[in-house]
């Protein structure tokens, strides 16, 4: 057999039969690594093909303001691409694994492998282990592409709306809302939101009161979230001065135009996100949000080799006969029952108050029981 035709290769070129078997497992992990890599990279074409056109039909409204036109919102949404496209790489990795292994098993191709002596259980880790390479390509590179171009097009699309010509590359800037003149500051460390001051002046141009708060940000109802507010107050009975922990004003400037200054924890990567919940604990402010994206993040690189053995689950006996449309179905449902599970586990542990290093590992166990209990399966004759 297979073995024969080594010793006779090895007697030729005077190398030893477990050597050519290695090289053979070698050659073969590279072509099974490969098959999920090409197919992966057509799926992710498909989505980044929605997703682009998702966000460019999304910026319809904002075309026309300032000097943000079509070829601006062309531009911003490339831009956008890649960190759109990571929210989705699990389910990219799965869909392009179910049709790679689909095709190889629906060609005998795995048939033929697992009958030379390639063993289901090492077919199984040369598929994890093209799963952990995809979660280091994909995810290494998205971490640190998405990241700083998704920052860069909140500024470029600001930047045009507003016709605004320096944003986030000097201390801060100026804005006017009706009779107030603020000055916005940036936190360096992470270009967050950080000091602000207010000016607010009579229709003399006199000024009124100046407000000084350590740091601040607008909410979902234009307001003002003010912290550790000191206010002057001139009148014509003298100065005086008064101190708040916290103060909510009413604002008329637009969310998107101060939004850049917040601290979002989708525009950073897991190094930065690490770096910045030390900065917080060290400040002894709220890290929960940020721990919770973090450990969500790690989460969905760990669950790629996962899916992608449960990809091979099946491409394998009875399921080899399907077709690729049934798989990407399957690949669809499972991978968007993942994405919507992981998100509301999320949101239900800012609710409740569930542990966030937990919660965000939830989906991740499940689906590897799920695959445990097919392994235990297939090994009961």
């Amino acid at each position: 057999g297979t073995r024969m035709v080594w010793f006779i290769l090895g007697g030729l070129f005077g190398v030893h039969v477990q050597a050519f078997e290695s090289w053979s497992m070698s050659i073969i992990d590279l072509y099974i690594f490969r098959a999920i890599f090409k197919a992966t990279l057509i799926v992710g074409f498909v989505f980044a093909s929605l997703s682009l056109f998702i966000d460019f039909v999304s910026q319809s409204d904002d075309i026309g303001l300032g000097s943000y036109g079509v070829y601006e919102a062309i531009q911003y949404s490339l831009m956008k691409l890649p960190s759109s496209l990571m929210k989705f790489i699990p389910i990219i990795v799965l869909i392009g694994s179910l049709v790679a292994l689909g095709n190889l098993g629906k060609n005998s191709e795995l048939i033929v492998l697992m009958s030379s002596g390639f063993s289901f259980l090492r077919l199984s880790l040369s598929v994890f282990f093209s799963g952990i390479l995809l979660a280091m390509i994909f995810g290494g590179s998205g971490e640190y592409i998405s990241s700083p171009l998704e920052r860069y097009a909140d500024q470029f699309r600001t930047k045009n709306k507003f016709n605004i010509e320096t944003l986030g590359d000097t201390g801060g800037f100026w804005v006017i809302d009706e009779q107030k003149i603020i000055n916005i500051n940036f936190v360096k460390e992470n270009n967050s939101f950080g000091e602000v001051t207010i000016f607010e002046i009579e229709e003399d141009f006199e000024i009124k009161k100046i407000s000084l708060a350590s740091s601040a940000g607008i909410d979902d109802y234009n307001q003002w979230i003010l912290s550790n507010l000191s206010e002057t107050l001139f009148s014509e009975s003298g100065v005086s001065s008064n101190f708040s922990r916290y103060q909510i004003e009413k604002t008329k400037l637009d969310r998107d135009l101060v939004s850049l200054s917040v601290t979002d924890s989708d525009e950073l990567n897991v190094i930065e996100l690490s770096r910045f919940i030390d900065y917080l604990e060290d400040n002894q402010l709220d890290t929960k949000a940020y721990i919770t994206v973090y450990h969500s993040r790690l989460a969905s690189f760990l669950i790629i080799p996962i899916l992608a053995l449960l990809a091979l689950q099946m491409s394998v006996g009875s399921q080899r006969k399907r077709g690729s449309g049934f798989r990407i179905l399957i690949g669809m449902i499972i991978g968007l029952a993942y994405f919507i599970s992981q998100n509301a586990i999320l949101e239900s542990s800012q609710i409740f108050d569930i542990n966030p290093e937990i919660v965000a590992y939830i989906p991740l166990l499940f689906v590897t029981l799920v695959i445990m209990i097919f392994f235990s399966i297939r090994r009961t004759p």
